[in-house]
């Protein structure tokens, strides 16, 4: 009776066997009552198919399917007391279409029914819709747990790449000994400084025509950016070999970019003359004050062992000590800064670059005023300790504002770096930026402070 009841109920939702006239005119007649549908639709099916004897054993029971039967039966007795002894057929009802729509043979119920006979499931009450959204949730649950265990195995975090920070230490040391080889010797340092100043040019031009920077102006003209490379260049070697008198050559290096500005851009803009400006400022007159630091004349107290190791090479001064101590104290500060941050980092400096920390600064501040006084004790230079630990604050500030001031360009542009020259760095400017303003910073402290410094203490 059962299996009658099913094959019947079947046959009615999917539309592909007919049921008989007399059957279809008896199913009619019991829709008067929402709350006898589902009593008198099992007797009608089962009176017009008492003789029907299929087997389907290939249909197994799932927890859906008895959550749908579950709700069908609690909404049919809910609904009529008299209904109760239609409870096993409407189980039987709900599992089977729940059964048949999950196996993808359940199809939409035509808009019109055709020969006046009137689709099941535009007429069953309000229990079959509730069985059938049970079945769909249930579904719908197990999709999303598939989904989940999916997306667990597929999205497993991957293993970290090892090596990036021994690839970062080890091309580190490597400029490291090409940069004191290169304040050793003279020329040397005028073929990095004039390679800085041309790459820093480059990277500086890139990030300027971004998108980020150039949002609704146009970019730079290359011919400016070409003469702005050569401008720069030019101002190292005018400091070179002119002894540092660059000040006269910015003026009108910067005068000759602001009229051909004028001359190559039809409307040209203040933030196109200001980013031209900032770009010779920035690119050629700031690396130039290396080489006014590593020209001074001066000459170093006269110890033990060391001038006869340089003498060689080049003078024994105080331009060939400051310059070493400047970049010395310029790793301790980004070398502390990192270590002391990373360890120890819980308080944000800025928002200009999230990853500082203010432990990490007061870590870089300790460790450039350390190797400036433990420099001064090997080199008895500054000529005090109190000098050598200024020289040691005026270079980390310098150090750690110059790398702010180009993460702001970065950040402006949508770069994270400024190039890919240094492996494990990025470019040039990422691993140059905290340089830039410290040659000028250095000057200034020598020229300008350090002679007044026994003063103060008097």
């Amino acid at each position: 009776m059962l299996l009658g009841t099913s094959r019947c109920i079947r046959s009615l939702i999917y539309e592909s066997v007919q049921p008989p006239r007399s059957c279809q005119r008896r199913y009619i007649s019991t829709l008067g009552s929402p709350y006898r549908r589902l009593g008198s639709l099992s007797q009608t099916t089962t009176s017009c198919l008492k003789n029907s004897h299929l087997k389907d054993e290939s249909l197994s029971n799932s927890p859906c399917n008895d959550q749908a039967a579950g709700t069908a039966s609690q909404a049919t007795t809910t609904s009529s007391p008299d209904s109760s002894a239609s409870s096993s057929s409407s189980q039987v009802i709900t599992s089977e279409s729940n059964r048949n729509k999950e196996n993808g043979f359940l199809r939409e119920p035509s808009p019109e029914p055709s020969h006046g006979f009137v689709h099941p499931t535009q007429s069953w009450g309000s229990s079959m819709d509730e069985d059938l959204n049970a079945s769909s949730s249930c579904r719908k649950d197990k999709a999303s747990s598939s989904s989940i265990a999916g997306t667990s195995e597929s999205e497993q975090p991957k293993p970290k790449q090892s090596g990036g920070l021994a690839k970062r230490v080890s091309f580190g040391v490597l400029m490291g000994i090409v940069g004191g080889a290169a304040v050793v010797v003279k020329p040397l340092f005028l073929i990095a400084a004039t390679f800085i100043s041309y790459q820093a040019t480059i990277e500086y031009y890139s990030m300027v025509t971004s998108k980020g920077i150039t949002k609704g102006m146009p970019p730079p003209p290359p011919l400016i950016s070409s003469l702005t490379t050569v401008l720069c260049v030019s101002m190292v070697f005018f400091s070179y070999f002119f002894r540092g008198k660059s000040g006269t050559v910015l003026a009108v290096a910067a005068f000759f970019l602001l009229v051909m500005n004028l001359v190559a851009i039809r409307k040209p803009t203040f933030s196109m003359l200001a980013s031209t400006l900032f770009g010779v400022f920035y690119c050629g007159w700031l690396p130039s004050f290396w080489v006014k630091v590593r020209l001074l004349p001066m000459s170093a107290p006269d110890i033990p062992l060391l001038p006869a190791i340089f003498a060689p090479f080049s003078g024994w001064t105080v331009g060939l000590l400051a310059t070493f101590t400047a970049a010395a104290c310029v790793v301790a500060a980004d070398t502390g800064a990192y270590f002391v941050g990373k360890k120890l980092g819980r308080t944000k400096l800025t928002e200009i670059s999230p990853k500082k920390t203010v432990e990490g600064a007061l870590g870089g501040l300790i460790s450039s005023i350390s190797v400036a006084v433990g420099l001064w004790g090997l080199t008895q230079w500054p000529a005090t300790p109190l000098g050598a630990a200024g020289l040691g604050v005026f270079t980390f500030f310098a150090s750690l504002f110059g790398d702010l001031i180009e993460s702001i360009i970065k950040r402006d542009a949508g770069m994270k770096d400024s190039g890919d020259l240094i492996p494990g760095h990025g470019g040039l400017l990422d691993r140059f930026d905290s340089y830039m303003f410290t040659g000028a910073v250095t000057y200034f402290y020598i020229v300008f402070v350090l002679p007044v410094l026994p003063y103060v203490g008097s």
